[in-house]
C-alpha cells in the first residue's frame, strides 16, 4: 500500500523515562517469566536499570522467543544508556540547521570541480560529526547494536524488508503497513508494546546508521547546506562510499517505516514531531541518490 508520509508520525515519541534514583533488591525469575517482566518494569521505573536488565536477560534465556521480553529488554538497555527518541529529534534539528549560520564561500575557494554542490557558490559546507552529542552516540554503538539484535524476529518483515529502490516513491512510503501491524500482534504484543518495539527499533537503527555514515565516511564525503535549505552530499569515491553505506542507509529507511507503523498503531493525527521523519527522509533520499544506489524510474 502507499502511505502519505508527512501526516503519519505520532505526536508522542519520547520513551518513558524515570527520574527516580531508587535501587531495589536484586531480583530473580524464580516465580516465572511473566512475574519477572513485571518486576523488571517496576525496577526500571525506580531507576534500577541494572536489576531490570539482569531480570530480563534471565527471562530471555528461559524463553528466547518471548517477544515481550525482547521488547522490554531492548527498552531498558536504551533507557540505561540515556538514549531516547529525543536523540533523533536533536539530530534532525542539527541537520535541519547545520551550515545555515555560516557564510558561503566562492566555489574556487573550496575546490570547484569536485562535485556539483562544491561548484555552487550558495552552498555552505558543514560537518555532520559536529553534532553536540555525537561522541556520546559513538560510545553507545555496542548497545544500539545489541538492541537491534535483541529485536531480531520481533520487528515485522514489512519494516525490515525496506527496499532501497521501492519503499520511498515520490516522497511517500510504499509498504504493507497493515501486515506489519498484524505481525506484531500475532506475537502477543499489545498495541502499547508493539509501538514500544517500533520506537526502540527505529531509534537504534537510525542512530547506528547516522554514526556509521558520518563517521566511517567522514574523510570520503562532503556535506553541504544548499540555498533552498536542503542537504547535498558528495562522495570522493562513489563506489567505495556505496559499499560502506548501503546497509546503513537501508537502516535509516527501516527506521522511517517503524515510526510510520507506530503512528498508525497509536492513531495519532498530530504532526508535532514530523520534522524528525522529514529530515530522516531527506537524509535518506540524499544518501540514496548521491552515494548509495541509482534507482531507475
Amino acid at each position: 500500500m502507499t502511505r502519505s508520509f508527512l501526516p503519519l508520525l505520532a505526536a508522542v515519541l519520547l520513551l518513558p523515562l524515570s527520574g527516580c534514583d531508587e535501587t531495589g533488591p536484586m531480583l530473580s525469575i524464580d516465580e516465572g517469566v511473566d512475574v519477572a517482566i513485571d518486576d523488571a518494569i517496576l525496577a526500571r521505573e525506580q531507576g534500577d536499570y541494572d536489576s531490570a536488565v539482569s531480570l530480563l536477560t534471565q527471562a530471555l534465556e528461559a524463553e528466547p522467543t518471548n517477544a515481550v521480553v525482547r521488547v522490554e529488554l531492548s527498552t531498558t538497555l536504551l533507557q540505561r544508556e540515556g538514549i531516547d527518541l529525543f536523540d533523533i529529534d536533536r539530530i534532525a534539528q542539527y541537520l535541519s540547521t547545520a551550515g545555515s549560520e555560516r557564510v558561503a564561500q566562492p566555489a574556487a575557494a573550496r575546490g570547484a570541480g569536485t562535485c556539483a554542490y562544491a561548484e555552487d557558490p550558495t552552498a555552505v559546507q558543514f560537518d555532520p560529526t559536529e553534532y553536540e552529542g555525537f561522541d556520546e552516540l559513538v560510545v553507545s554503538i555496542d548497545v544500539l547494536e545489541e538492541v537491534t539484535s535483541t529485536l531480531e524476529g520481533v520487528l515485522p518483515a514489512a519494516v525490515e524488508d525496506f527496499a532501497l529502490c521501492g519503499s520511498v516513491v515520490d516522497g511517500e512510503l510504499v509498504y504493507d503497513q497493515a501486515g506489519a501491524i498484524l505481525d506484531l500482534k500475532a506475537q502477543g504484543l499489545t498495541d502499547e508494546q508493539a509501538a514500544q518495539a517500533l520506537a526502540v527499533g527505529a531509534l537504534a537503527r537510525f542512530i547506528d546508521a547516522y554514526v556509521t555514515v558520518t563517521e566511517e565516511l567522514a574523510d570520503e564525503t562532503s556535506w553541504y547546506r544548499l540555498a533552498d535549505g536542503s542537504i547535498g552530499i558528495c562522495a570522493d569515491d562513489e563506489e567505495a562510499a556505496r559499499t560502506k553505506s548501503e546497509s546503513a542507509i537501508q537502516d535509516i529507511g527501516e527506521a522511517i517505516l517503524s515510526l510510520d507503523t507506530r503512528a498508525a498503531i497509536l492513531g495519532a493525527s498530530a504532526t508535532v514531531a514530523a520534522e524528525i521523519v522529514n529530515t530522516a527522509l531527506e537524509v535518506y533520499s540524499e544518501l540514496e541518490q548521491d552515494i548509495t544506489t541509482y534507482c531507475e524510474l
